[in-house]
């Protein structure tokens, strides 16, 4: 369950803005996560409100996921492709050097907090 590392390493940074910000606490989390990233949201949803958040500055903190859709880009013809549309080769030219653009990541959109 690599879902643990990545929650913590999100935190870190979390708690590394709060203090950036003089937040004594953190009251809502918003996490964008890309549906091609290979991170299940159950799990990271499971290792922050059972393993991360308790005992925190975050203890009583909303959190927030909201899912990032897939988009790619033709290297040879340059135009976006969607999820929908992306396969072994470009629907466009034809092409096969497809490069995922958005989707792929998983980071703290933003913070609240007191």
């Amino acid at each position: 369950m690599h879902e643990l590392g990545i929650a913590k390493d999100l935190f870190a940074k979390a708690r590394e803005k709060a203090k950036e910000n003089g937040l004594k606490r953190i009251t809502r989390i918003k996490i964008r996560l890309g549906e091609a990233s290979g991170v299940e949201e159950g799990f990271l949803r499971h290792s922050f409100m059972d393993h991360i958040l308790p005992g925190s500055i975050a203890e009583e903190a909303i959190l927030e996921i909201e899912k990032e859709g897939v988009e790619a880009r033709c290297s040879d013809c340059g135009k976006k492709i969607s999820a929908q549309e992306a396969g072994l080769s470009c629907p466009h030219c034809g092409g096969k050097d497809i490069e995922i653009i958005s989707g792929k990541n998983v980071y703290i959109e933003n913070i609240e907090g007191e």
